[in-house]
């Protein structure tokens, strides 16, 4: 029987062998199969294992960790600033209608409501179509004003002399507030931010 080892071939059985084949029988090296063609098993081929495995390496895996937490966080303060903006721009609307219907009350004589919907979530100011407030946000109101027959309907009134009823529009989300504040005797109208409880 012959062995291919690489070297000069011995006698399988027989006394003399080569140097090679002792030094790989004692001293195996790691990484060497032998693959043997299917013509004749006696005949083996050495060939090298791959000494790379298939799949992502820890630090490869860290990586693409540290690269998705920094997305979320990029995601999360951009949402988070978008959403605190859309308060204070609604907020920022509702002080101009209630300063529009102080305006109309004195240019007419006559007294104006501005009326806030908590059913349709929107506010109307005298002689403009109902606007929306922002989706998320939680509206409460405060007034003097007695809403009529309607139910779930605040109202804010403005008189010829620029007074008003007096009251306060405040909406929050997610920990964040704006306050529209209406003084009574004067009607001026201040906006002002704060954490909501």
């Amino acid at each position: 029987m012959i062995t291919a080892t690489g070297n000069k071939a011995g006698i399988v059985g027989g006394r003399e062998r080569t140097r090679g084949a002792r030094i790989r029988r004692r001293f195996p090296v790691p990484g060497l199969r032998i693959r043997r063609p299917p013509g004749n098993p006696a005949l083996g081929i050495l060939t090298r294992a791959s000494s790379r495995a298939h799949g992502f390496t820890l630090i490869e895996m860290l990586a693409v960790i540290a690269l998705i937490a920094i997305a979320a966080t990029v995601t999360a303060v951009s949402l988070h600033g978008r959403s605190r903006g859309e308060l204070q721009a609604a907020a920022q609307r509702v002080a101009a209608g209630l300063r529009d219907t102080r305006t109309r009350a004195m240019a007419t004589g006559k007294p104006q409501w501005f009326s806030v919907d908590l059913r349709a979530h929107a506010y109307t100011v005298p002689g403009r179509d109902p606007r929306g407030f922002p989706a998320a946000a939680s509206v409460h109101v405060q007034s003097a004003a007695e809403a009529g027959e309607s139910r779930g309907v605040a109202r804010i009134g403005y008189f010829p002399d620029g007074s008003s009823s007096g009251g306060n529009v405040t909406l929050s989300e997610a920990r964040r507030s704006a306050r529209v504040d209406v003084d009574w005797l004067t009607g001026a109208v201040t906006v002002s931010n704060g954490a909501s409880q």
